[in-house]
């Protein structure tokens, strides 16, 4: 019979995967159903980095003994529009429903959309997406997409208007389209005195190994926003603002409200950030700086406390790089973050007892400016996006802490975002 501390840990466990859309059971051994992956990518270059060489959302049935996507038999090999209506332009960021067969992709460009997808579940059409709706989100170029773990509501960060969405979803799953989005600024997060930017210029951290990067400290600029483990609070990184946000979030009427902030240092570029297990530690990228800030995090109030920043690239490197993604890996011991230019996954290991990272090794991602990077649900996997030049995914197996690269490449367009089904 289990003690009383192996029950504690379970349950940390399982609140802390559930913040990076896994669960316990999926981390622990591979499903014995069908994975279907959905890759979003950018179909409209507009901006130099994007590439704007995807189909729109790329469908694939996954090898489970090899990681490999493969096409899903019956099934298009990409779902680009339904309609008039369905205008999938740059579907970047994917988010799974935590309860139904749906799918949301962030159109992300000046208008700012979310379109929703069922994901088959009969013999004839399984895995395979079908378009349901896209509803405004009333930002611009929203960047990433989340469901709250409720799946009553689902968020945006939009990146050129520097703001956050709260989207209702019906019982269905479906938008309703006499309830608009209500939009946040993040700059109101701040109080009476508006958050403001950190100056344009490159940080001190990318000084320190003669690099060259800055981006964006124009205005704020939201990246990311994800409830916490707990659901109760919403947190968004805005790399214009070098801040996290701390939104009370009710659960109810997705009122988002007493919002705190905690500052990384200066022009870092906060950008992407991922829970511990145990939901007391948080880690964030800093795109510019290419570090990574430890923050302690108080669930009941939701306060972050910034702790240390540490670099993300190895030692003795000289020159430009942009961090990007982040996931934390299913042993809770490591967590692994993209560097693009640098074009490497820099793998660290957590400190049990005081929750400090420290960076272990750098892994080649086989690819060109990696984006994003995301764990199959059966947490045996790592799938890396590279969107600028290198228009693929490529596969590594996660094995006692570590990563081992498959050999497995797959071809997509300017390949953002990839989330999974099962």
């Amino acid at each position: 019979m289990p003690s009383r501390r192996q029950l504690l840990q379970a349950s940390a466990l399982a609140s802390g995967l559930g913040a990076l859309g896994l669960t316990t059971s999926t981390a622990q051994a591979a499903t014995s159903a069908p994975v279907y992956a959905y890759v979003g990518t950018y179909s409209d270059g507009g901006k130099p980095w994007r590439g704007g060489r995807g189909l729109g959302v790329h469908q694939f049935v996954v090898d489970s003994a090899t990681g490999a996507l493969k096409p899903i038999p019956g099934a298009p090999p990409a779902v680009a529009s339904t309609g008039d209506s369905a205008k999938l332009r740059n579907p970047a960021s994917l988010a799974r429903h935590p309860k139904l067969p749906m799918l949301y992709a962030a159109n992300e460009f000046e208008a700012g959309s979310v379109s929703a997808f069922r994901i088959g579940t009969s013999t004839s059409d399984r895995g395979a997406l079908s378009f349901v709706a896209e509803m405004a989100c009333g930002g611009k170029d929203p960047a990433y997409i989340s469901v709250h773990p409720d799946g009553r509501f689902l968020f945006t960060a939009n990146y050129a208007s520097g703001d956050v969405s709260v989207i209702a979803l019906r019982t269905d799953g479906g938008f309703d389209p006499d309830v608009a989005a209500v939009v946040y600024k993040d700059v109101a997060a701040c109080g009476a005195t508006p958050c403001k930017p950190g100056a344009d210029v490159v940080p001190a951290a990318a000084r320190s190994h003669e690099g060259f990067a800055t981006s964006d400290h124009d205005g704020p600029h939201a990246h990311m926003v994800h409830s916490d483990p707990t659901g109760n609070f919403v947190l968004v990184a805005d790399l214009g603002l070098d801040r996290v946000i701390s939104y009370r979030f009710d659960r109810i009427t997705g009122v988002l409200s007493e919002p705190s902030t905690v500052a990384v240092s200066e022009s870092s570029g906060a950008r992407h950030f991922v829970f511990h297990p145990n939901g007391k530690w948080l880690y964030l990228v800093n795109e510019e700086a290419s570090t990574i800030a430890f923050m302690r995090y108080d669930s009941a109030t939701g306060v972050l406390t910034l702790v240390s920043e540490t670099s993300a690239l190895p030692k003795g490197f000289k020159g430009t790089s942009y961090a990007s993604g982040i996931r934390m890996l299913p042993d809770g011991q490591h967590f692994v973050s993209l560097n693009r230019l640098h074009d490497s996954i820099s793998l660290f290991k957590v400190d049990a007892r005081t929750g400090a990272p420290t960076l272990v090794r750098e892994e080649w991602t086989r690819g060109n400016y990696p984006r994003s990077c995301t764990l199959d649900p059966s947490g045996r996997f790592l799938y890396v996006c590279h969107n600028k030049q290198g228009d693929n995914v490529t596969v590594f197996r996660v094995k006692k802490g570590d990563i081992q690269f498959t050999g497995q490449y797959v071809a997509v367009g300017s390949a953002a975002a990839i989330e999974f089904s099962s």
